[in-house]
């Protein structure tokens, strides 16, 4: 059986974590949060959050770093 999450949940918890607080979680979080999740899947909903978040007023993107 495949993991639970996708893109979509990685997005929406970055969006959820940027909004209550002001911080846009990293890579360690993000892995401890969706452990076992497709890397594709999690380089996907970042590379998602990162491209609709570049347009929010007065956003100073922090990016989660990519796994190499």
């Amino acid at each position: 059986m495949g993991s639970p999450w996708s893109r979509w949940s990685v997005y929406e918890y970055m969006k959820h974590r940027f909004v209550r607080t002001g911080q846009v979680p990293d890579q360690d979080e993000l892995q401890a949060e969706f452990a076992g999740i497709d890397q594709t899947e999690l380089q996907e909903g970042i590379a998602e959050f990162d491209t609709i978040a570049a347009g929010w007023p007065g956003m100073e993107m922090q990016h989660a770093t990519e796994i190499d």
